[in-house]
Formats: C-alpha cells, sequence, structure tokens
C-alpha cells in the first residue's frame, strides 16, 4: 500500500494560513483543539506534535482556509484557554507539509523551501523553537502557569531584623510620599525606610524598644497610618502603584467620577483624578 501523504493542489496551497499554537494542556487532541479553533474560521488540517518545544510546552499547528486578516485571526485565537492554559499562537515560519510553497520564497524564486515530511513519526522539530514569538509578547503569568517552586521551611530572609522593625502600611499616597517626614516628627533621625510596594513600608531601628515605641505613637496618629506592626517574619500580600493615562473620554463624560470609574476597572484607586474645568489640556 502507497503510504506517501497526498501532495496538497498549489490552488489549494495559497488559500491555506499555518498557524502554530503551543502551551496546550496535557492530553490535549486534536479535536479538543478543533473544537476552540473551529468558532474562528475554517479549518483545513490540524496536527499536534509528540515531541516540545524548547520551553518543555506541547505544542501543534492548524492550517486555516481563506484568512482574511491575519493579525485579527491571531488576536482572537490568543483568548482562548483550555483549562489553565492560555494558548498562544503565531504565524508558522515554515510550511509543513510535502510539496507545499511558502509564498515568500516562491515569489523569490527560491526553491529550497523547507518542508515538514515526518507528520505523525519522528520529527524534525523545527517548528518548535522559541522564535515564534515576539518579545514583550507572552507575559510572565503565561510563562509560569501550573509552575512551582519548591522553598525549604527553614528560609528566613531578614531574619535579623525580627522585633526591630516594623511592617506599616500607610493610609493613602500622601502619607507614603510624606513618610519621611512623618517618621521624624515622632522619632527624630531615627529609622530607616524601604519601600516595599503598593502603601506598604518596612522601618528598621537599631533596637527593639524603640521599635515598640514607634509602633504605640504611630497608632495614635489619625490619618496617616492603616495597620502597623512588629516584623517577625509574617507574610503579607505584594501591591504595586500603576500611574494610568487616561484617554479618549467624551467631552461630555470628561469627569473626575468618569475617570475614577476608569482607573476602578484595573484596581483600587488610590490617587483620585483631580481635573478641573480650568485646565488647558483636555486630551483626556
Amino acid at each position: 500500500m502507497d503510504r506517501r501523504r497526498k501532495i496538497i493542489p498549489e490552488n489549494i496551497q495559497r488559500r491555506i494560513t499555518k498557524i502554530f499554537v503551543t502551551n496546550l494542556p496535557e492530553r490535549c487532541s486534536g479535536t479538543d483543539l478543533a473544537s476552540y479553533v473551529r468558532q474562528y474560521g475554517q479549518i483545513f488540517g490540524l496536527y499536534i506534535a509528540r515531541k516540545r518545544d524548547k520551553g518543555g510546552n506541547r505544542f501543534g499547528f492548524v492550517s486555516m482556509l481563506d484568512v482574511k486578516d491575519k493579525d485579527e485571526l491571531l488576536k482572537s485565537l490568543r483568548n482562548i484557554r483550555m483549562g489553565d492554559c492560555r494558548l498562544w499562537f503565531s504565524v508558522a515560519q515554515f510550511v509543513l507539509e510535502d510539496g507545499e510553497i511558502k509564498n515568500n520564497y516562491a515569489e523569490k524564486g527560491n526553491h529550497s523551501t523547507k518542508t515538514y515530511r515526518k507528520q505523525h513519526g519522528d520529527e524534525d522539530h523545527r517548528e518548535g523553537k522559541a522564535t515564534f514569538f515576539k518579545k514583550g509578547e507572552r507575559s510572565f503569568k503565561d510563562m509560569l502557569v501550573g509552575k512551582s517552586v519548591r522553598i525549604h521551611s527553614n528560609v528566613t530572609a531578614f531574619s535579623g531584623l525580627y522585633g526591630r522593625a516594623l511592617i506599616a502600611r500607610m493610609i493613602d499616597l500622601d502619607a507614603l510620599k510624606n513618610i519621611k517626614i512623618i517618621l521624624n516628627e515622632i522619632c527624630p533621625s531615627l529609622g530607616r525606610v524601604q519601600y516595599l510596594g503598593g502603601l506598604d513600608v518596612l522601618i528598621t531601628f537599631d533596637d527593639a524598644e524603640t521599635a515598640l515605641a514607634v509602633r504605640d505613637a504611630a497608632r495614635s496618629i489619625l490619618g496617616r497610618f492603616l495597620k502597623i506592626s512588629i516584623w517577625e517574619g509574617q507574610a503579607f500580600g505584594f501591591e504595586r502603584l500603576a500611574w494610568l493615562k487616561v484617554q479618549g473620554i467624551p467631552l461630555h463624560l470628561l469627569s473626575n467620577e468618569v475617570i475614577d470609574a476608569v482607573g476602578g476597572v484595573f484596581g483600587k484607586v488610590e490617587h483620585k483624578a483631580n481635573r478641573s474645568d480650568s485646565d488647558r489640556d483636555l486630551s483626556w
């Protein structure tokens, strides 16, 4: 029996767009992948490799017919999640089927087009290289989903500060900006301030007695500290402050309340908008 795969006619090849997909979940079948991709266009063929790419992820290829806008297609496909895995799609660098012609090579008269000749055997894994991703387009979160790091129970960073340092959360951004002034009013020339992210700071003293005294004094000050406690190695969440530049709000909706509402979509608004009707620049 002739097991050779049929060469795809050139008129069909011209209609095909090859899409590389990676970060497939374990046990994902071609049928599973097709059920997610089919809503975005007509599938001509689909293949999931047995090997993994250099990032250790399962990968495959989807042949789509008559794609009008590749960028729009990729934008839609990159929203696909299968369980905890967010799939990553890009236009394949090389064609895969025997006899296919890569358009830009054909136009230049270059007939040394690379092919992928082993569909279900030992793959010549040219398409599995990490060159399918444009720098900055894949987030750290996507890279780390499903992975973990084991930390030994005896790891105690900053243990030398136990008892003589304070973890303080300021009540607002103004208090955070003026922490050194506030601290100087409580204990002049004492305490070293280190920023921890969000509204949190680490304040270190030479001895535990001073740390306790400052903690008690800080708790009696209104409108400055939201929470303050002795550092004893306790866990607390990490937060970050980010400034948003909001643009495109129509003039009839351009109010501080609307600007704050837009900011609230991304997280808690710590510094509210202070736009004025007399501002010269209204290009929000």
